[in-house]
């Protein structure tokens, strides 16, 4: 179940960091310190884009 959930929030903080990303034409980075996305995440989802 925690693997679930982990899984659906990666998905969730990658659909809001693209969509972050095109609108305000700003890198993954940028939008990832917007969103304050925890460090453990960040790792994960750099290797998304």
């Amino acid at each position: 179940m925690e693997e679930r959930n982990n899984r659906e929030r990666i998905e969730w903080s990658y659909e809001h960091i693209k969509n972050l990303m095109e609108a305000m034409k700003i890198t993954a980075e940028q939008a990832m310190s917007i969103l304050k996305i925890p460090d453990a995440d960040r790792t994960i989802l750099s290797k998304r884009f």
